[in-house]
């Protein structure tokens, strides 16, 4: 990889961005450790030079300047490479003895550069100036440890910046490597998407990372975008398959009424039937709406406690006498109060779609039977008959739209029922299943639908 490519990816700049900002860090929590070391150092040389001009400043007091000039002499002798600096002078502004010459020095401290003249030293002096009697003393140390302090700390400083920085840029094109990697494969995958593959899907790499999570939720839209699109082909053969037989239903109607208008016969009994195929048409594509509309999740705003078990008796009653009818008899066993959270108009019709499925399939002297019961903490819904029930390898099928199996073309119906169950119960985040009603005999159908309790 080229360093100009190298630049140009987030995750190099994000290393770089968050090494300098540590970098900086650490040279202002440097910077303010060097300040107070150095004030401190600095604080102990003034005393030390304090304390030496005051242990003059009796000498200078009592005027004895042969004395005072021996003390400083003495003190000059012991520092024979001039760690110390002295300069006295009278009031007339002679030396009277110095280590060092050509300087004037104003009262107060002050800074002496290390370049002076007959200093071999490289190292500048601190220097407190004073007058006392008729006699002007400078008195100096040399800032060894303070000028030491500053190149180990500015070297020191320095070398791990650029260690760090080093470092940085290694780690952080290994780290860019390795996200390149990961999302070339995002990309392959997503290309492989946009040109139709549905069945692509991101590589996870086990780790268990933040990159893994998402390629888990973005794999988990993709299959959910695959089961739609796979959906909407099913729903189109379907459509084309099923409404064929209406429509040309319709079309040999009204070729009949036409017919028989042309020869003058009446034509009001073709035209019922003819209008009978188009109300069945119509009742197919709203149910196809509806469904398209309950799985966009828009009724979800309708949501509202709901006990389960009233509303499973208050439809009950409406069907007991549809049941009755057709010879079959309709139970239910109600166990106390059943909470759940959901929209009452679809659940109304989740539970009228499943009993008219019992009573439209079921012959004479079918028992249908319904309940609710708390299981688990979850609220379930389960309508049972003793009718042929569905074969195991149709079961996932009959809930498809307008799938009807062969032995159920010939009653009313479009094939929507169940769909439209499982549409409402994929909005309540609830799981269907259809079970064998008598599994002794495999015969029966037993529907049972668990909601998350309120």
């Amino acid at each position: 990889m080229r360093p100009a490519d190298l630049f140009r990816r987030s995750s190099f700049r994000l290393a770089m961005t968050m090494t300098l900002f540590i970098v900086a860090t650490l040279m202002l929590a440097g910077g303010v450790g060097f300040g107070l070391l150095h004030a401190q150092l600095t604080s102990r040389q003034d005393a030390r030079v304090t304390e030496i001009f005051r242990s003059l400043e009796q000498a200078m007091l009592a005027a004895d300047e042969r004395g005072l000039v021996n003390e400083v002499t003495s003190r000059i002798a012991a520092s024979p490479d001039k760690a110390s600096i002295y300069l006295l002078k009278d009031q007339g502004g002679r030396i009277l003895a110095a280590n060092i010459q050509g300087i004037a020095q104003p009262d107060g401290w002050s800074s002496l550069p290390a370049d002076l003249e007959g200093i071999t030293g490289n190292y500048p002096y601190r220097v407190f100036t004073g007058s006392s009697g008729t006699y002007t003393l400078s008195v100096g140390l040399a800032d060894a440890d303070l000028d030491d302090l500053r190149e180990i700390t500015a070297g020191a400083f320095g070398w791990s910046a650029l260690i760090v920085l080093m470092a940085a840029l290694g780690v952080g094109a290994l780290l860019t490597t390795r996200m390149d990697r990961r999302l070339a494969q995002v990309d392959q995958a997503m290309n492989r998407v946009a040109h139709g593959d549905l069945a692509a899907r991101l590589v996870l790499s086990g780790r268990g990372d933040d990159l893994d999570h998402i390629a888990l939720s973005i794999n988990g839209a993709l299959a959910r975008l695959e089961g739609l699109v796979e959906a909407m082909r099913q729903v189109s053969a379907d459509i084309a398959h099923d409404l064929r037989t209406p429509l040309n239903r319709l079309r040999i109607r009204i070729e009949a009424a036409s017919t028989k208008a042309e020869a003058g016969h009446p034509v009001a009994q073709d035209l019922a039937g003819a209008l009978s195929e188009a109300d069945q048409i119509n009742e197919i594509f709203s149910a196809l709406l509806r469904i398209a509309q309950i799985e966009a999740g828009s009724r979800k705003a309708g949501f509202q406690a709901v006990d389960l078990g009233k509303l499973l008796g208050d439809v009950v009653d409406v069907y007991r006498g549809v049941a009755e009818d057709a010879g079959q008899t309709l139970l239910e066993s109600l166990r106390g109060s059943v909470k759940i959270s959901g929209d009452p108009d679809l659940l109304t019709q989740l539970i009228a779609n499943l009993i008219e499925n019992a009573i439209r399939h079921c012959p004479a002297g079918t028992l249908i039977s319904c309940d609710v019961v708390e299981q688990a903490g979850r609220a379930c819904l389960r309508v049972s008959d003793t009718g042929p029930g569905i074969p195991e390898a149709a079961r996932e099928n009959v809930l498809r739209r307008l799938y009807r199996l062969e032995n159920s073309r010939s009653t009313p119906g479009s094939g929507l029922g169940l769909s439209l169950v499982r549409a409402i119960a994929e909005l309540h985040q609830a799981s269907l299943v259809l079970h064998h009603g008598n599994p002794q005999d495999a015969t029966g159908l037993r529907v049972e639908i668990s909601f998350p309790a309120a």
